[in-house]
């Protein structure tokens, strides 16, 4: 693949039909830092807590790159996910506006378009990124949750093109973050997050969605009052009266 923008941060991405997971083959040891690999294809793609993720050949984005532990500033490492979230979003935006879901996801009209799973596997941190972007259809247990870029737009993306401008918005933010950590990628994200004031559930606990602090925490009032934050979780829309 020839870049028209530079690669920045990263080496030449290298490009394979088929792979089971890009995560798995980047976490071996003998795979290069800083050199994406994305896949046409897989077999086994997996997101966040192991859940699967639908990768049709030819129709979406399927990358994973692996950095030194060391790279990122270790208090904020757990804000990761949400700084590439950010870069992801950023980059869907060329395309349609999307919103950011806490704590990994990118969604658009309402349904997710693309998610980041970050793993620290020994000495390295890996990132993983997979993007809907040409899917005409979704098995039936996915179609009432997710999207493509084409699904909202009925424009066809090119994955070259994508994956160039993806990696420019990546390079830029996670440079900031290696330089500045977390804090100024607070109220950008909070600009994008999804049902921000909205009543939500997390977990068990009922509230209205207040934003992310400064630790990548989300913030809920509770229907006592009561603020309170989330480290991790699964936050969810709450119909009911709170």
């Amino acid at each position: 693949m020839q870049t028209k923008r530079g690669l920045g941060l990263f080496k030449e991405p290298l490009v394979v039909e088929l792979v089971d997971s890009t995560q798995n083959r980047v976490k071996e040891p003998d795979f290069p830092f800083f050199v994406p690999l994305v896949a046409r294809a897989q077999t086994a793609g997996r997101g966040r807590l192991g859940r699967r993720w639908y990768s049709p050949p030819g129709k979406g984005l399927y990358l994973s790159v692996k950095f030194p532990k060391g790279f990122f500033p270790e208090g904020d490492l757990g804000c990761l996910s949400l700084v590439v979230g950010l870069s992801v979003s950023r980059t869907v935006d060329a395309y349609a506006l999307s919103g950011i879901k806490w704590p990994n996801d990118v969604y658009l009209r309402g349904k997710k378009v693309a998610g980041i799973l970050t793993e620290v596997s020994g000495p390295s941190v890996v990132v993983g990124i997979g993007v809907n972007l040409n899917e005409e259809r979704f098995p039936p247990e996915l179609a009432p949750l997710a999207t493509s870029i084409y699904r909202e737009t009925q424009q066809r993306v090119d994955p070259d093109e994508f994956l160039e401008l993806l990696l420019e918005n990546l390079s830029e933010d996670l440079r900031r973050f290696r330089e500045e950590g977390f804090k100024p990628f607070v109220e950008p994200i909070n600009r994008k997050l999804v049902w921000k004031g909205r009543r939500v559930l997390v977990d068990n606990e009922r509230g209205r969605l207040l934003g992310v602090n400064s630790k990548g925490w989300i913030v809920l009032r509770t229907c006592y009052g009561k603020v309170k934050e989330f480290p991790a979780g699964e936050v969810s829309l709450r119909a009911d009266r709170i």
